[in-house]
């Protein structure tokens, strides 16, 4: 096999050498990335198109087609956010938090859907309901809802959170709520400006980079426009209310914008992910 591959001039060297025009990668990276993308490829022609692929700096996420978000397998496709796994992490801790009886949650700046679709996973008893203002975002939600067959717990729709009618289009079409989830752009312009060249040519600008308030470039204008609508949209009643993931070192800033009692939640690696508030 390695001969004929060296004919070809496919040898794993060679990929390995194309791999190393993407500065992205450690050799180590590369070698695992390699066997990923083997044992993904159903040929050898499709094998170069993805080598040459990554080497061209697209993420692997998108040359695979999917991902692992917890125990849970999503597609995956440009430009939709890829799933994180401290996005997971969080999202498995919020599951153990809430209260024993069916609920009903509303994702904001949903993505893949990957927030909904682990929650109801791990809840049997939650339906939830995500919003994006990316169609390709809705489009590939729904192929994982359909894809995990979650289509009677689970679904996806367009709309604007920012858009002055969103409470009453929550109110009138989805239905008040329980609790309310988001995972919204955050990241500030200078912090986004320094992003991996796979981040920034690749993934949806709108989902990762924050809108910049008046007089502030922090990251966090969409946490006050999320603290703002929500009591708008949630049912009556008290306890965990709010769950939003954050940039490390917002928590304190995202912390005294959200209502009620809040609480800074870290991911596996120690960094401030995800600001929950009860009200």
């Amino acid at each position: 096999m390695r001969a004929t591959l060296r004919v070809l001039g496919c040898s794993p060297s060679s990929h390995l050498s194309r791999l190393a025009r993407n500065t992205e990668l450690s050799p180590a990276d590369a070698k695992a990335e390699l066997r990923w993308m083997r044992a993904a490829a159903p040929g050898e022609t499709a094998l170069e198109a993805m080598v040459e692929r990554r080497a061209a700096g697209e993420p692997l996420q998108y040359i695979l087609g999917d991902t692992d978000f917890g125990p849970l397998t999503l597609a995956c496709r440009a430009p939709v956010l890829i799933p994180r796994p401290e996005t997971a992490h969080i999202i498995e801790h919020l599951a153990s938090l809430l209260p024993s009886r069916p609920l009903r949650v509303l994702d904001l700046c949903t993505g893949s859907g990957c927030i909904p679709l682990l929650l109801a996973h791990l809840r049997p008893d939650l339906i939830a309901v995500g919003v994006d203002i990316s169609e390709d975002a809705v489009a590939l939600s729904n192929e994982n809802i359909a894809a995990l067959g979650m289509e009677d717990r689970v679904r996806v729709v367009l709309a604007d959170i920012l858009s002055p009618s969103f409470p009453g289009f929550v109110r009138d079409e989805l239905g008040m709520v329980d609790l309310v989830t988001a995972n919204p752009p955050y990241i500030p312009r200078v912090e986004y400006d320094a992003l991996p060249n796979s981040v920034r040519a690749f993934e949806d600008q709108r989902a990762l980079l924050a809108p910049a308030p008046p007089g502030g470039e922090d990251g966090t204008a969409f946490y006050a426009h999320i603290a703002q609508i929500a009591p708008s949209l949630l049912k009556e009643g008290e306890g965990l209310r709010l769950a939003v993931e954050i940039g490390a070192g917002q928590g304190p800033a995202v912390a005294a914008l959200l209502p009620g009692h809040t609480q800074v939640v870290q991911d596996q690696y120690g960094r401030d992910r995800m600001v929950t508030a009860e009200f």
